[in-house]
C-alpha cells in the first residue's frame, strides 16, 4: 500500500486543477474511504477535483507517466464498493465540479449535461418546461449522479419498468479513456452529426462504458432521453396466494403495456408485513397518461385481470400506492430512518419465472440460516418488472446497526448473499463495485473473462483506472 502522494504528482496535479482542488488532508481521506455500503474502509492517497474533461484527460496523462491509479467518484452513493480506493493506493477523481446542465433539447427530446448532475437536480430543471427522464433515477437519487448512474446501468421503481435502467436512456456520452484521449460516442462521434442516435457510425460504443463503473474510461458528459410530463395517474394493489396467478397477471399486464410500474412484494413475508395478509405475491402498480379515459381504462383492465387470475384487489390500494409512489426518492431513507439503520442492498436480475426461487432462497437465507431478527438486524424483500418484459429487479436489503460489530456481522450475511444469489439462481448484477465484482467475475464463462481483459488492456495498458475492480491484475 503506498504511503502517500509523492511531491512530484502533487504538483503535476496541482498545475492542472489548481492547488485548492486537491488534498491528501487525513479528514478528506476519511470522507472518500467508503460509498454507501458495509464495505470496509479503504483510504485513498488523494482527492482531486478536476473542472472539465481536458483537465481529466491532463491527470490521466500525469498518472499514466508516474503509475499511480486513478478511482472516479460521483456521488459516491453506490450500493457496492463503488468510487473508493480498492487496494489503498489511488488518487480519487472527484467529479463533483462537473455538474452543469448543458442543453434540453425539446425538439430533439434529450438532455445533455455533465456527469455529476443529481438526479434530483436534472428531473427538477426538466420539470420546469414539463418534461423527464423516461428513468428518474435511482433510490439515492437526490445524491447520486447521472454520470455514476450510467456507469452503474441503475435501476429503480422509478420509471425502470417502462424504460429499463439509468444506461437504456442514453444516446451519446463524452468519455475520457485512461490514456487521455477525449471521445464521443453515437452520432456525436461524426463532427457536425449531433447528439440525437446511439448505434450508429460503426456500433455502439456507448455500451463499452454503460454499467461497467469507470473501468474503461471516464463518462464527463451524457446525453440522455427525456418524455413530457404525465398529467394523469392512477394506483391499484393487489393480492396473490399463489405465484402462478401472480406471474401470470404480470405477463398480462405487460402484453396490454398497462403500468408505468410494475412492482412487486416477492414472498410470505413480505406480503404478509406490507398488507397484513396471507399470499405469495403482491403487485403495486402506478399508471400514468396524458389522456383521463386511457388512465381509467388501463386501472379498469389492470383489476379485471386481477380478478380474473383470482387476485384480490387491495381495499386502499390506490391511496397506499400513491404514497409509495410520491415519496420514490425517500423510501429508502424512510425505511432506514424508522428502523435507525444503516442498509445493505443485495439488488441483481433475475427473469420473473426465477423470482419465486429466489424470493425463497432468499426468505431462507436470511430468516432462517442467518437468523437475522436475533441478531437485531432487519431484511424486506423488494422486485419491480423491468423493459416492459417479463425480467425483474430484485432487492433484498438488509437494515442494520452501525456498531463495529454489528456492521461486521452484517457484511458477513450480506458478502455471503451475493455469492450464493449468484451460484443458487444465476442472480446477474446490474450495478457492480467491487462487493458484487469479486464474486462475479470467477463465475463467468472463460471466454467472456478473456474478452474482458482484452478490452481492458487495450484502453488502459498500464491499469491506471480503478484497478482491481474487475479483479483484472
Amino acid at each position: 500500500m503506498a504511503t502517500g502522494l509523492t511531491s512530484k504528482a502533487r504538483s503535476y496535479l496541482a498545475e492542472i486543477v489548481g492547488d485548492e482542488n486537491i488534498t491528501d488532508d487525513m479528514v478528506d481521506l476519511v470522507a472518500y474511504s467508503r460509498d454507501s455500503s458495509p464495505e470496509p474502509t479503504r483510504l485513498p492517497i488523494a482527492i482531486v477535483r478536476p473542472g472539465n474533461a481536458e483537465e481529466i484527460a491532463k491527470i490521466f496523462r500525469v498518472a499514466n507517466e508516474l503509475k499511480f491509479p486513478i478511482i472516479p467518484r460521483g456521488g459516491g452513493t453506490c450500493a457496492g464498493g463503488g468510487g473508493v480506493s480498492i487496494r489503498g493506493d489511488g488518487v480519487i477523481l472527484d467529479l463533483g465540479r462537473l455538474n452543469r446542465i448543458i442543453e434540453i433539447s425539446e425538439q430533439d427530446m434529450t438532455v445533455t449535461a455533465n456527469s455529476a448532475v443529481t438526479w434530483g437536480q436534472l428531473d427538477y430543471e426538466l420539470s420546469l418546461k414539463s418534461y423527464r427522464p423516461p428513468f428518474w433515477g435511482p433510490e439515492s437519487a437526490f445524491g447520486a449522479t447521472l454520470g455514476g448512474s450510467i456507469s452503474c446501468a441503475s435501476m429503480s421503481s422509478q420509471g425502470s419498468t417502462v424504460a429499463g435502467s439509468a444506461a437504456d436512456e442514453v444516446i451519446t456520452l463524452q468519455v475520457v479513456l485512461p490514456n487521455g484521449d477525449i471521445i464521443y460516442t453515437g452520432s456525436d462521434s461524426l463532427p457536425k452529426a449531433g447528439k440525437f442516435a446511439r448505434i450508429c457510425n460503426g456500433g455502439d460504443y456507448t455500451g463499452i462504458f454503460t454499467g461497467s463503473l469507470g473501468v474503461f474510461g471516464v463518462i464527463t458528459e451524457a446525453t440522455i432521453k427525456i418524455e413530457p410530463l404525465p398529467k394523469e395517474a392512477r394506483y391499484a394493489a393487489c393480492i396473490f396466494t399463489e405465484w402462478n396467478g401472480g406471474i401470470q397477471y404480470a405477463l398480462k399486464m405487460l402484453h396490454y403495456k398497462i403500468p408505468e410500474v410494475l412492482s412487486i412484494s416477492p414472498g410470505p413475508r413480505t406480503v404478509k408485513s406490507s398488507y397484513g395478509v396471507d399470499g405469495q405475491c403482491a403487485f403495486k402498480y402506478v399508471i400514468e397518461e396524458q389522456d383521463p379515459t386511457i388512465a381509467d381504462r388501463k386501472l379498469e383492465l389492470g383489476k379485471k385481470f386481477a380478478q380474473d387470475l383470482r387476485g384480490a384487489i387491495v381495499a386502499d390500494g390506490d391511496e397506499k400506492t400513491r404514497i409509495w409512489w410520491k415519496d420514490m426518492f425517500m423510501r429508502l431513507v424512510t425505511d432506514a430512518r424508522k428502523r435507525e439503520s444503516f442498509v445493505a442492498h443485495g439488488c441483481h436480475r433475475v427473469p420473473l419465472k426465477k423470482l419465486p426461487i429466489a424470493a425463497e432462497d432468499a426468505e431462507n437465507y436470511f430468516f432462517k440460516e442467518c437468523r437475522v431478527e436475533e441478531l437485531g438486524m432487519t431484511t424486506t424483500l423488494g422486485s419491480y418488472v423491468s423493459d416492459m418484459r417479463p425480467t425483474c429487479s430484485m432487492y433484498p436489503m438488509l437494515f442494520f446497526k452501525d456498531d463495529p460489530e454489528t456492521r461486521k456481522k452484517a457484511w458477513e450475511i450480506w458478502n455471503g448473499w451475493m455469492e450464493r444469489a449468484i451460484t443458487s439462481y444465476g442472480a446477474s448484477p446490474y450495478w457492480m463495485g467491487y462487493a458484487w465484482a469479486r464474486h462475479l467475475i470467477p463465475k463467468l464463462r472463460s471466454e467472456n473473462y478473456r474478452m474482458l481483459v482484452t478490452l481492458k488492456k487495450a484502453l488502459d495498458p498500464n491499469n491506471i483506472l480503478n484497478p482491481g475492480l474487475l479483479l483484472l491484475d
